[in-house]
């Protein structure tokens, strides 16, 4: 019996040429074998894997078995390398080919599906934002990893930005609370087509039924019934086959209950499967990407955006707006304004016609009657419009603090010398009122009532208990330490205990402390103190003395005082580490916390820092001088730049022209006469002027800035008288309006124009400001782009 077919027991390193001939000629006749008579028998032998006749496995598994001798193994990789080299030349190139096939797979490894997906995603967390967005171009299973929200959420912090976790929380529960409905509503359409469709199973059975006729019964006792096309059907009675059989030929074109509802199985819908297929992702990142059961927030879309709207701000690209809208100026302030402060929907502003107004930020409308309580000028105020607080605090002129209700307008509580001079700043916090007067005061009031067993009771108050504070005999006081008098046993029978709080003389007895009772009094500026801000149990103050002092809410002490202006100081921003003030001098300095040492002065301004507002990465300031700087630090260098100025007078104040109205009207509103027909400045008198010069003694150099306004505004009266000499012979509106422009103009020589800025605030988004003027302006940075727009809503400033 021949042995061909069986493998040697120690095949050689590489097969013989003339076995490889003498296994293709065996093969070939095995071929050629197709001419022969099938006889009912077959004599083809089953082959064994890897001992068949075959030349390519038999051989690819007999090279599986050798073994590397260990003198190769031992050799340099480089060696080797070089070995392997001159071995594979000798091959044909066909075997190199199918070499390289073979190696492929070892070269070129997806990582991404072969690995879990958590170190799929792990690894391509270490790619920066323009390498991920290449790697979505790979593959669909590359896109799905690289634009995984998880990655970009990261990124988006990496890059210092904030975001408003509330809201997007609150997002992201309205999204699966609407899949969890649309789920409902898929279970209780399927419900409902079901019962539709054995309704109309029922009915189709019904219509069958009323195509019987009578029955003949034949001799083998089967029945047959005649059909509607002439057909002799049996029926057995009780038998269910010849019922459906019986329906079918009674009509043969009607489709089962399936077939007619979903004619082919592809079409049949399936929601449960359906709920577990990836959906393709857009070429686009929108706002949502399919999640787990409902979509989920796309933080590729918000990194996106918020790139664009940074750009937007290192370009000085913005939209100006201004509130009220240009259609409702009935709605506005009737006197400049001198507070505001915005949130995602609402503004409150305060002014100088002692109202409190609040507006719509999207319809730039007001919402409802402005808020009187007041007797003077509203010069500070703070809101917020949360369901657990619903609250605007607002300090005047009048020495008062009113406590309003945001949602209604309601006034809840008015603290009626709240200091003996004006209010000049306010803030609050969940616990505390911090407020600041021209008295040279700061005081600090709760906002709830304080029982003896709260850690914040002021024990130590001397507004409260005196110059020496509460008494330490009582049972919640955190000195309190028992005592008990043991008499003598000869004395008296038994002991006698002795109560200290029955003995000694009479102290006043701790007990609750109502909302809103000024708790300390810090006392130390040698002027008005003209802006506070809190941080945590510290509070930074502002005063016209040159200095900038830091106390500590629970001792009552000035732990630090920073000095380094050579004017008084407007207004101050602090954040626990950093002190940012703008003061007379015409800078903004910065101060270290901690070492107190002066680590930046910012100059431009050419009149007093009114207003301030600083981020990690961004400040912007409001002054005197009418104008609005933005300051951004440079990344690398870590140096402080003015990157733009903004000025109310460039942004168009008035409404789109009246249709009604002649040419000549209309030609009138947009010349330079538009950007001086503006509400006059009132006169300086009256304590109702106190919020405009609170900071008087800031403006030593107030005739310079005067003078300086005067030669504009003398520029402008003549343009004006210019133009209505041209216009005098052609309408009489133009002569009135021109007058009006006169009066007007001459009326802002006596304060130096209606543009002062008085107070702002910026977001990721918007710069929001308050001057002279009796409308609030403002510039949008997401410059009407819908994406940016759509995403700001998660956005925050930089902290």
């Amino acid at each position: 019996m021949s042995n061909c077919g069986q493998p040697s027991a120690y095949p050689p390193l590489i097969p013989s040429a003339s076995a490889s001939s003498s296994t293709a000629r065996g093969s070939l006749r095995k071929t050629q074998s197709f001419n022969k008579i099938d006889e009912g028998y077959s004599g083809e032998e089953v082959q064994t894997p890897g001992f068949g006749n075959d030349p390519q496995s038999g051989t690819r598994d007999r090279m599986s078995d050798i073994k590397i001798p260990s003198w190769m193994t031992s050799m340099d990789p480089g060696m080797r390398l070089e070995f392997a080299y001159k071995l594979i030349r000798t091959l044909p190139t066909s075997h190199i080919s199918s070499l390289v096939d073979r190696l492929e797979p070892i070269l070129h490894l997806d990582f991404i599906q072969i690995l879990p997906s958590e170190l799929s995603l792990q690894i391509l967390s270490y790619l920066p934002p323009k390498s991920l967005l290449d790697a979505s171009l790979t593959s669909r299973t590359w896109r799905k990893f690289a634009l995984e929200p998880r990655i970009w959420k990261d990124l988006y912090k990496g890059q210092g930005w904030a975001a408003d976790d509330e809201e997007i929380q609150k997002f992201e529960l309205e999204m699966q609370a609407r899949a969890e409905k649309d789920m409902r509503q898929q279970v209780e359409s399927k419900r409902k087509a079901e019962e539709n469709r054995e309704e109309e199973r029922k009915a189709k059975e019904a219509r069958t039924m009323s195509f019987a006729t009578p029955m003949d019964t034949s001799q083998d006792g089967d029945t047959y019934v005649i059909d509607q096309v002439g057909l002799e059907t049996p029926y057995q009675y009780g038998g269910q086959m010849n019922m459906d059989r019986r329906a079918s030929a009674a009509v043969p074109t009607m489709l089962s209950d399936d077939e007619e509802m979903y004619p082919t199985p592809k079409q049949r819908p399936s929601t449960m499967s359906q709920s577990f297929v990836d959906a393709p992702l857009p070429i686009e990142p929108t706002l949502t990407t399919p999640g787990y059961g409902s979509p989920r927030l796309n933080w590729a879309f918000l990194f996106k955006n918020r790139k664009r709207l940074e750009d937007n701000w290192a370009n000085n690209k913005c939209v100006p707006f201004q509130i009220p809208h240009p259609h409702y100026p009935h709605e506005a302030h009737t006197e400049c304004i001198y507070a505001i402060q915005y949130s995602a929907k609402w503004l409150c502003s305060g002014s100088r016609d002692k109202t409190v107004r609040i507006w719509n930020i999207k319809t730039r409308r007001a919402r409802g009657e402005p808020l009187q309580g007041h007797t003077g000028s509203v010069l500070c105020l703070q809101f917020d419009e949360s369901p657990e607080e619903d609250v605007i605090i607002s300090g005047s002129s009048d020495s008062c603090v009113i406590v309003w209700r945001f949602s209604t307008g309601e006034k809840l509580q008015v603290l009626q010398a709240a200091h003996g001079n004006s209010v000049l700043n306010l803030r609050f916090n969940k616990k505390w009122l911090v407020t600041c007067s021209k008295d040279h005061t700061i005081k600090v009031w709760n906002r709830r009532p304080l029982h003896t067993d709260s850690p914040d009771y002021p024990w130590d108050s001397k507004l409260v208990f005196g110059p020496n504070g509460a008494p330490t005999s009582h049972p919640d006081h955190p000195l309190y330490q028992p005592s008990w008098t043991i008499q003598d046993p000869a004395l008296s029978s038994g002991l006698g205990l002795l109560n200290p709080f029955s003995q000694g003389p009479k102290q006043v007895t701790p007990k609750t402390i109502p909302a809103y009772t000024a708790i300390t009094n810090f006392e130390g500026h040698a002027a008005a103190v003209n802006a506070v801000q809190m941080h945590g149990n510290e509070i930074a103050s502002a005063s016209g003395d040159r200095t900038i002092k830091l106390w500590n809410m629970k001792t009552g002490k000035c732990e630090k005082t920073f000095i380094g202006h050579q004017k008084g100081i407007a207004c101050v921003q602090f954040d626990g580490k950093t002190i940012v003030s703008g003061s007379s001098d015409q800078t903004i300095r910065i101060f270290d916390r901690h070492t107190q040492a002066e680590t930046t002065t910012l100059r431009g301004h050419t009149a007093l820092v009114r207003t301030i507002q600083a981020t990690q990465n961004r400040i912007v300031s409001g002054s005197y001088d009418e104008t609005v700087r933005v300051w951004l630090r440079n990344p690398d260098t870590r140096i402080w730049q003015c990157n733009a100025v903004l000025r109310q007078s460039r942004i168009g104040t008035h409404p789109p022209p009246d249709p009604n109205q002649s040419h000549l009207s209309s030609q009138m509103q947009h010349t330079t006469l538009g950007q001086v027909q503006m509400h006059p400045v009132h006169q300086v008198g009256g304590t109702g002027f106190a919020g405009a010069v609170a900071a008087s003694q800031l403006l030593p150099q107030a005739q310079q800035i005067q003078a300086h306004h005067q030669a504009q505004v003398q520029a402008q009266q003549a343009q004006l008288q210019q133009f209505a000499q041209m216009q005098q012979n052609q309408h009489p509106a133009v002569q009135q309006q021109a007058a009006g422009a006169l009066t007007a103009a001459t009326a802002t020589t006596a304060t130096g124009g209606n543009y002062r800025v008085f107070k702002l605030q910026f977001d990721a988004r918007w710069i929001i400001c308050c001057t002279q003027d009796t409308k609030i302006v403002g510039w949008d940075y997401a410059a009407d782009d819908e994406g940016i727009i759509e995403a700001s809503r998660f956005f925050l400033a930089d902290p």
